[in-house]
C-alpha cells in the first residue's frame, strides 16, 4: 500500500472533491428549481423541516458517526490480517442493516400513532407526515454512509463524493414533474422522490463494496455474517459517544428550523436556501480533506508515529485556511448578487432574497470553525478519543439553544440570527477541541499573508460593487427596505461575474505580491521570490 503523507491526503482529496464537486452543483441546481418553481411557500417550508427531522436520524445513524467509529477499528483490523478487516466490514454492514430496518419500523409506528392519537396541530400534523414518508430513507442513506467509509480506507473517494448526484437528480426530477401542483401536494411527491433518491446513492456503491468483499472472502463466507459479534460491540462504545457528539450538533440542526418557525412561516426556507451556499465550500474542500485524513491519521496512531501525526493536521489546518478564509470573504461581498443570481426569479420574491442574504451572512461568520471543527475531530477519533469531541458538540448545542432564544426572544432579531447563533456555537466547539490538543504548533507559518490578501480583495470588490454597478451589499447593510434587486437574468449574472472576477484577481495579485506560497501552489502561480531570484 502506498505510504501516507501529505501528497497523499491532497490527492485523496482532490479525488473527493472532484466527486463532491459534481453532487453539489447538482445539489445547487436542485435548491434553484426548488426556488423557481417553489419559492418559500409555508408548505415548502413545512417539508424542509420535516426533511431536516428526518436527517436528524440520519446524521446521528450514518455518515460521520459511523465513519468516524468504523474507520479507526477497521484499520487496525486489516492491519493484523485483510480477511479480518473484510469480515469486520461485513459484520458491521449487515448489523446495521437490520438494525436499522428495525429502527425504521419502530419510528414509522411512532409518528403514526402521533397523528392518529395525540391530533397535533395542523402545521405539526403537516411535518410529521412528510417525515413519516421520508423515514424509510434513513436505511439506505446509512447503508451508504457504511460503505463509503469502507471505499475511503480503500483509498476510493471519487465515488462516494459523486453518488449524491443520483439523490439531486431524482429530487430534480420530481420538482419539475410536479411543479404545476400545488405546493401541499408537490411535498408529498417530492417526500417520496427523497426516498428513492437515497436508495439510488447507496446502490451505487453496490459493486465497489461487493468487489471488495469478494477479494477476500468466498459467496460462502459473505453469507455467514454474524449479528453484532464481539469486534463489532467494540465499536459500539465509540459509536454511541460519537453519536451524543453528532446528536447534539443535528439536534441544533432540527430546533434552527423550529425556532425560524416561530420567528416567521418562512423562515426555515430562507436557513435552507442560505445554507446550501455555505455548505458548497465546506463540502468541496473542508469534508473532502476530513475524509481524506481520518483514514492516515488512524494509520499513523496505530503504528505509533506521532511527528507524522502532527504534521498530517498542521498541513490540513494549515491548507483549509488559505482556501476557505478567502471564501468566507467572498460569501460577504458576493452574497447579495450570488442569491440573487441563484434564486432571484419565479416564485422566489424579492423579501425573500433579502432574508436569505442576511442568513447567509450569518452562517458565514462560522465557515472557518465548521471546517477546523472537521478537521480536529478525525484527530480525536484516530486516537479512539470520542468523548472530547462528543463533550464539545453537546456543549456547543446548549450554547446554540441559549443564543437562539436569546436572539429570537428576547432581542426579536428575526431568522438571520438562527444562522448567527450556529456560527458563534461552530466557533466555541473549535475552540473547545483547540484547547483540548496537546500543546503544539497548529499552523504552518504565513497565514496572516493570505488573509491580508483575502481581506484586501474583499474590500476592493465592496467599494468597486457599490460606486461602479449599484451592488445591494451598501444597502442591505445600512437597514434600506424595500430594496430592488435585478429580476433579469442578463443583469443578474453580469453583477456577480464583473464581481467576482474582481474578487479574485485582486485576491490572486496580492497573493501574488505577498509570496502566499500555499496559495499561489495551489493555482500553480511561479513564486515572485523564484521570479526575482531568475
Amino acid at each position: 500500500m502506498e505510504q501516507d503523507g501529505t501528497q497523499r491526503i491532497s490527492k485523496g482529496a482532490l479525488s473527493f472533491f472532484s466527486g463532491t464537486f459534481i453532487s453539489r452543483i447538482s445539489g445547487l441546481g436542485r435548491d434553484v428549481a426548488m426556488a423557481f418553481c417553489f419559492g418559500s411557500h409555508p408548505a415548502i417550508a413545512a417539508f424542509m423541516v420535516a426533511y431536516r427531522f428526518s436527517n436528524l436520524f440520519r446524521r446521528m445513524l450514518g455518515e460521520g458517526t459511523l465513519s468516524s467509529g468504523f474507520i479507526p477499528y477497521f484499520e487496525c483490523l486489516r492491519k493484523e490480517s485483510p480477511g479480518e478487516g473484510a469480515r469486520f466490514f461485513r459484520d458491521v454492514f449487515f448489523s446495521m442493516m437490520v438494525f436499522l430496518a428495525a429502527l425504521v419500523l419502530v419510528l414509522s409506528l411512532g409518528i403514526g400513532a402521533w397523528l392518529k392519537f395525540a391530533k397535533p396541530s395542523p402545521d405539526t400534523s403537516e411535518i410529521l407526515s412528510l417525515t413519516f414518508l421520508m423515514i424509510p430513507g434513513l436505511l439506505f442513506i446509512c447503508l451508504y454512509a457504511v460503505s463509503s467509509a469502507l471505499l475511503q480506507c480503500e483509498r476510493k473517494f471519487f465515488l462516494p463524493g459523486v453518488a449524491p448526484v443520483l439523490f439531486n437528480i431524482t429530487w430534480i426530477g420530481a420538482v419539475f414533474l410536479f411543479r404545476e401542483s400545488i405546493p401541499e401536494r408537490a411535498v408529498i411527491a417530492l417526500s417520496g422522490a427523497v426516498v428513492l433518491g437515497f436508495f439510488l446513492q447507496w446502490a451505487l456503491l453496490i459493486p465497489s463494496m461487493t468487489a471488495y468483499l469478494r477479494r477476500f472472502l468466498s459467496w460462502k463466507e459473505i453469507s455467514q455474517f454474524q449479528f453484532f459479534p464481539k469486534e463489532v460491540k467494540s465499536l459500539l462504545t465509540p459509536f454511541f459517544l460519537g453519536l451524543v457528539g453528532v446528536s447534539a450538533t443535528q439536534v441544533n440542526s432540527f430546533l434552527d428550523a423550529l425556532f425560524a418557525r416561530y420567528a416567521s412561516l418562512e423562515g426555515p426556507a430562507y436557513l435552507w436556501y442560505s445554507i446550501r451556499i455555505q455548505q458548497l465550500p465546506l463540502a468541496l474542500f473542508g469534508i473532502a480533506l476530513s475524509a481524506a485524513l481520518l483514514p492516515p491519521l488512524s494509520r499513523a496512531v496505530s503504528k505509533e508515529k506521532w511527528e507524522e501525526f502532527a504534521e498530517l493536521l498542521r498541513y490540513s489546518l494549515t491548507k483549509s485556511f488559505h482556501f476557505i478564509f478567502p471564501c468566507t470573504v467572498a460569501l460577504f461581498v458576493l452574497a447579495a448578487c450570488g442569491v440573487n443570481l441563484l434564486y432571484g426569479r419565479g416564485d422566489f420574491d424579492l423579501e425573500s432574497t433579502r432574508q436569505t442574504v442576511f442568513c447567509l451572512w450569518g452562517y458565514g461568520v462560522g465557515l472557518l470553525p465548521y471546517v477546523f471543527v472537521l478537521l480536529l475531530a478525525p484527530a480525536f477519533y484516530a486516537q479512539k478519543n470520542f468523548k472530547i469531541p462528543m463533550r464539545a458538540a453537546v456543549l456547543s448545542m446548549l450554547l446554540n439553544v441559549a443564543f437562539n432564544a436569546l436572539f429570537i426572544f428576547g432581542f426579536h432579531m428575526g431568522t438571520m440570527s438562527i444562522a448567527l447563533a450556529t456560527s458563534l456555537s461552530a466557533w466555541f466547539n473549535f475552540l473547545y477541541l483547540t484547547k483540548a490538543l496537546p500543546s503544539q504548533k497548529m499552523f504552518e507559518a504565513g497565514i496572516y499573508k493570505g488573509a491580508l490578501a483575502a481581506l484586501i480583495a474583499g474590500a476592493v470588490t465592496f467599494f468597486l460593487g457599490h460606486y461602479l454597478i449599484g451592488d445591494k451589499t451598501f444597502a442591505l447593510l445600512a437597514g434600506e427596505a424595500p430594496i430592488e434587486f435585478a429580476r433579469h437574468f442578463k443583469d443578474q449574472a453580469l453583477s456577480f461575474f464583473v464581481l467576482s472576477g474582481v474578487f479574485c484577481l485582486t485576491f490572486i495579485s496580492y497573493a501574488w505580491l505577498l509570496d502566499v506560497k500555499e496559495v499561489l501552489v495551489m493555482l500553480r502561480i511561479p513564486r515572485r521570490q523564484k521570479s526575482l531570484s531568475s
